[in-house]
């Protein structure tokens, strides 16, 4: 008997807007849109619609796709042993290492990248040149578009892929692709969570009256290192402004958790064992408790890189000779990201935070939901007056 049910999306708050269920529909039924919130969302166009429901068997969140076993786990500290490369990175590297090996085997890259008016979106890249505008961290959630429809199109016509995303983006891409591709290689990330690209262009906007028209942002300039990274934004007249501490609103609102999308507050790609092959993120507190032996190489960036089964391992095994690599434990690399196994807490104000957002003049806005504690002033001033030699001296005493 025919199905005659409009598929049921799941709900806004359970949405992680992987849009695998719009990569998934061959009739174009679900359309791209933004909720209240600015986070991105499918939209059901009820008359095209076929009722094959390969949007519900496509969404992670509907019918959860399969994890990896948690017995192949391999963990890592590593950095990329070119400089410039490390130093252009957020942490220290190692995606561009993994990178590199996909590109010299012939393969095509997929990952975010900032586009035009500074919107985030998913593409795919064939070169080094390309790569460039892959790296670097994005704080704000990422418009996948039809890069699930590409990913499947390069697998198909046997090209080797490398797909980087938020877990609820890899989870995403696994449920849309339904089967493993021997071709395909997912990495995801620690994620701490993804405020909307509309937060994040109100605040650009707002910073306008500071740095002029911004054109370029950077979430993580390592000019005072690693650990100590500021924000810096450059305008259209090539005018950077760098911005920490109190001054820079937007990290204080992340940090504080109150500008996260709803579903990253019980998030449901987090754990392990993961859906990707690879996760990469920041070493934080590496050689805290655990011995190090390289600690002046630790402002530096280190990543970490998790391998989660086989596949990951051959692509690891394939950028070897481009990073240094020691096998560190699951427990060390999970103490400095606890995001990795649990949801960030969400903070009671994040109830008004979005409505508050359109009403208010976002100078008060931004004194009511992202000012800084007195803890938080009194480290920034630490930083700012104290030689950056003497803080890397007292972190490093830290560390023994």
């Amino acid at each position: 008997m025919e199905n005659k049910r409009l598929p049921q999306l799941c709900d806004d708050k359970s949405c992680t807007g992987c849009l695998a269920c719009v990569n998934a529909c061959h009739v174009d039924a679900l359309t791209i849109t933004t909720n209240d919130e600015g986070f991105y969302r499918p939209r059901l166009v009820s008359d095209k619609c076929v009722k094959c429901h390969l949007c519900e068997i496509s969404c992670p969140i509907i019918t959860t796709p399969q994890r990896n076993s948690k017995n192949e786990i391999k963990v890592y500290a590593a950095w990329n042993l070119d400089e410039s490369i490390r130093a252009q990175s957020s942490s220290g590297g190692a995606f561009t290492a993994l990178a590199d090996a996909t590109l010299a085997s012939g393969g095509i890259v997929f990952g975010a990248a900032w586009g035009e008016n500074l919107i985030i979106e998913h593409i795919g890249v064939t070169d080094k040149e390309g790569l460039g505008r892959l790296r670097q961290s994005k704080y704000a959630q990422s418009n996948i578009g039809d890069a699930l429809r590409k990913v499947k199109g390069q697998l198909m016509n046997g090209k080797i892929v490398l797909f980087v995303g938020t877990p609820c983006q890899a989870a995403g891409l696994k449920g849309f692709l339904q089967k493993d591709y021997d071709n395909l290689i997912v990495v995801d990330f620690m994620c701490h969570g993804v405020p909307s690209i509309k937060f994040l262009h109100q605040y650009l906007h707002w910073l306008e009256g500071i740095s002029g028209k911004v054109e370029q942002i950077n979430f993580r300039n390592k000019r005072k290192g690693w650990y100590d990274a500021v924000r810096s934004v450059k305008s259209e007249k090539g005018k950077e402004t760098v911005l920490c501490g109190k001054d820079d609103c937007f990290w204080v609102a992340y940090n504080n958790n109150v500008d996260l999308q709803l579903s990253c507050y019980q998030c449901p790609a987090q754990g392990f064992p993961r859906f990707s092959d690879i996760t990469i993120a920041d070493f934080w507190g590496v050689g805290k408790k655990v011995p190090f032996g390289h600690k002046d190489e630790i402002e530096k960036g280190v990543s970490l890189v998790v391998v989660n089964n086989v596949k990951g391992g051959v692509l690891l095994d394939e950028a070897k000779s481009s990073l240094f690599l020691e096998e560190r434990t699951i427990e060390e690399a999970i103490g400095g990201n606890l995001t990795s196994v649990q949801a960030c807490a969400r903070p009671r104000s994040r109830d008004t935070f979005y409505q508050d957002m359109d009403k208010m003049d976002f100078d008060d806005f931004r004194v009511k939901y992202m000012s800084t504690s007195l803890k938080q002033d009194l480290v920034k001033l630490f930083r700012e007056r104290l030689p950056y030699s003497f803080v890397k001296w007292v972190r490093l005493l830290n560390q023994k």
